[in-house]
């Protein structure tokens, strides 16, 4: 298992456009009917970052990516190569394992959170918010938040699984469970502060997960990126 994190950086239009070319077509078009420029910086480097992590773990440049019926991007060739891509703010983060795994980041923002936790949070999940300081029930909440989504995505199936149709328990410990039809999954969860006003939730089938996050450098995966393709 690793997860990677990059911080994102202001691309100009001219290399962002060259930088298209050199990925798939349907990503291109997905990439370009982004309004926001950072939605399309944010969407490019995550797609340069699992093509590079694929070159450097499998040696394959001709890569050609299938979806499941829901819509989550894998490689047929390669079924114990798992992979996940998320990316909120400034920062672009990715994991891969030789099980099934679920990364999610958000930045941190001043949202109405109580009846966003009430719309789509179990009870369980709700107290466990409520119960701290005011200034701490917003931190709460995107653990939670983070950790439903790195779950949903670790199943591979989108939305179709309903988020209070599971539950995430936290325990003191910092031990954290999901329970779904009054049971308990066999998926391993842990949390990284990744930088203050973020959070980072990895899910995965394997026992452990990595403590390390690798930092990368923008450009430098860019060049990369560019060189792999000229080879």
């Amino acid at each position: 298992m690793k997860i990677y994190a990059v911080r994102i950086l202001d691309i100009s239009e001219e290399k962002l456009n060259k930088l298209c070319l050199l990925i798939d077509l349907e990503k291109k078009c997905k990439i370009e009917k982004f309004i926001n420029k950072k939605d399309k910086v944010r969407a490019l480097i995550g797609e340069i970052l699992i093509r590079v992590i694929i070159v450097q773990e499998l040696g394959i440049k001709n890569i050609t990516f299938e979806k499941n019926k829901y819509g989550k991007p894998y490689l047929k060739e390669y079924p114990k190569f798992n992979f996940n891509i998320s990316h909120s703010g400034e920062f672009v983060v990715g994991a891969i394992d030789d099980k099934p795994i679920g990364i999610d980041v958000e930045e941190v923002k001043y949202i109405e959170y109580e009846e966003i936790a009430k719309s789509f949070f179990t009870i369980s999940e709700f107290n466990y918010i409520i119960k701290n300081d005011s200034d701490i029930c917003l931190s709460k909440f995107y653990e939670i938040w983070t950790l439903k989504e790195s779950y949903i995505k670790c199943c591979g199936q989108g939305l179709s699984i309903p988020l209070k149709s599971f539950s995430i328990e936290v325990e003191k410990d910092e031990n954290i469970k999901v329970v779904s039809n009054n049971e308990y999954k066999e998926h391993t969860f842990k949390l990284f502060d990744i930088e203050l006003g973020y959070k980072i939730a990895v899910c995965s089938l394997n026992k452990e997960i990595s403590n390390n996050i690798i930092r990368l450098e923008q450009n430098s995966l860019i060049n990369k990126y560019i060189r792999f393709n000229l080879e």
